[in-house]
């Protein structure tokens, strides 16, 4: 029995590793187009500024490290095509460009998102990256070596965005940030962007909301040297010596609009020319146990589309954790070629650092809520991450949306300090399905050193139900 997987970055090598776990006699051969197996994604940023100091340590797991469990890794190997009729394979070694036929009893396609470079003019000058493998890093890296730019431009003002600006601020750069909406943090609410954005202005990052990319301009020896982009009604130019195309790119041409609903892209051109369906999102269409509709071809990672557990509605999240998890799902079933283990859907829970700030969020924001059909109550309190009298203590904003019919918790947002505690514990409550009522009884640990004698989540229940209470407040005939 041969399994192939297609795409070995999160989802791709926890499949061919759960499989070979759950089916010992499996042959398993993964292609990764890219150099490197099994790399973080999230490390990338961290790597440009040296709080990572060697590349390799983002590597989970070498090819020869997966050879040891019998699995073969072909790097710089593109599949071209899938031909589900015949279970046949066109591959393409990248080294020598050669073609050849590959055949399988089973399948994952595992092939995740591609950051898009809008079709802007400049947009391949030379220093204007993308962030999404370890070669970007590396060439990113190989430039301001040979190059020392001393202003950079970020595209884009979600948590790639912001996660880049912070890293090139450490390594020494002056960086301006550009994001289309209103606000940075863009899958947040405006309490959460407000503070995010007066941290980037105290750690001296520009930061310039309604701006709308036109154009990158280039130097006579075809280098980047500013951005011109489109703010508060007119163009102006911003200087840049080195320009990072983030998530949240708003290009103001035609051709890619897709941009502005998703930054990055599913890589799905393979699977959907192979005839596999395209959910609503724009990824793979799966069904709870990660299987296509191709016969013995599962999916998993971020080219596929999941549920939504608050709303029910498709969702297309592409995270490394939920990759990890869909990777798992798909590579037991692979495996043993039965409906073995299901994938249940996300809450979206993400969390990431902008320089001292945590930003969280699970479920869904007060407007997503409205958006699908909620009518909402929500509770926003700030307070600290350790009792008032204990040295160190950080302030923390937690704001809680709640469905008005129920009482349940469907959301939850988190800006400052310990903000993955708090996130987690609302995740795991969203999750359970409990109400306002619920958190406020939570019992969760207390000392001095790890927070207040309540909770910054059971506080923000607390008026949450103040909010619920008010509603239900008797009133007298004469009144």
């Amino acid at each position: 029995m041969r399994l192939v997987v297609i795409g070995g970055v999160a989802a791709g090598t926890k499949a061919a590793s759960r499989a070979r776990r759950v089916n010992p006699d499996l042959e398993i051969i993964v292609y990764q187009e890219e150099p490197e197996i099994s790399h973080s994604e999230c490390g990338l940023p961290y790597l440009l500024s040296g709080v990572v100091d060697n590349r390799d340590d983002l590597i989970a797991r070498t090819s020869e490290e997966f050879a040891e469990k019998d699995i073969e890794v072909l790097t710089r190997h593109r599949v071209e095509k899938i031909d589900p009729d015949n279970k046949k394979l066109t591959v393409k070694n990248l080294r020598s460009d050669e073609e050849f036929e590959d055949s399988y009893d089973r399948l994952v396609v595992a092939t995740g998102a591609k950051a898009i470079r809008p079709s802007i003019e400049g947009v391949d000058l030379d220093g204007v990256f993308t962030l999404r493998f370890l070669t970007d890093s590396d060439r990113i890296l190989s430039f301001v070596e040979e190059h020392s730019p001393k202003k950079a431009v970020v595209v884009g003002g979600n948590y790639i965005g912001l996660e880049v600006a912070e890293n090139l601020t450490e390594f020494g750069m002056e960086v301006t940030l550009l994001e289309a909406e209103e606000q940075v943090a863009v899958t947040s609410g405006p309490e959460v962007a407000e503070k995010v954005e007066e941290h980037l202005e105290e750690k001296g990052v520009t930061a310039y909301t309604g701006a709308l990319v036109k154009a990158l301009v280039g130097d006579q020896e075809g280098r980047v040297r500013a951005v011109r982009a489109m703010y508060t009604g007119e163009d102006e130019e911003m200087e840049a010596d080195l320009v990072i195309l983030g998530a949240g790119i708003r290009p103001e041409v035609p051709d890619v609009a897709l941009a502005e609903v998703r930054p990055e892209v599913p890589e799905i051109s393979l699977a959907e020319a192979a005839g596999a369906e395209i959910g609503p999102t724009g990824a793979i269409q799966v069904n709870k146990y990660l299987k296509t509709n191709l016969q013995d071809v599962w999916a998993a990672g971020d080219c596929v589309e999941s549920v939504n557990l608050v709303t029910g509605e498709a969702i297309w999240v592409p995270l490394g954790d939920t990759a990890n998890q869909m990777g798992r799902v798909a590579g037991t079933n692979a495996a043993s070629g039965e409906n073995t283990l299901e994938f249940p859907g996300v809450l979206n829970t993400g969390v990431f650092k902008v320089f001292d700030l945590g930003v969280a969020k699970t479920g869904l924001s007060e407007a997503e809520a409205q958006e699908a059909g909620f009518e909402v109550v929500t509770a926003t309190v700030e307070s600290k991450n350790r009792a008032g009298y204990f040295p160190g203590g950080q302030p923390t904003l937690i704001k809680l949306t709640a469905d008005r019919a129920t009482g349940r918790l469907i959301g939850a947002e988190v800006v400052g300090a310990s903000a993955d505690k708090y996130v987690d514990i609302c995740a795991t409550a969203i999750w359970g399905k409990l109400s306002y009522p619920d958190l406020v009884n939570l019992d969760l640990a207390y000392a001095p050193p790890f927070g207040p004698t309540l909770s910054p989540v059971i506080a923000a229940a607390s008026v949450l139900a103040t909010e619920f209470e008010k509603e239900t407040e008797g009133v007298r005939a004469a009144e």
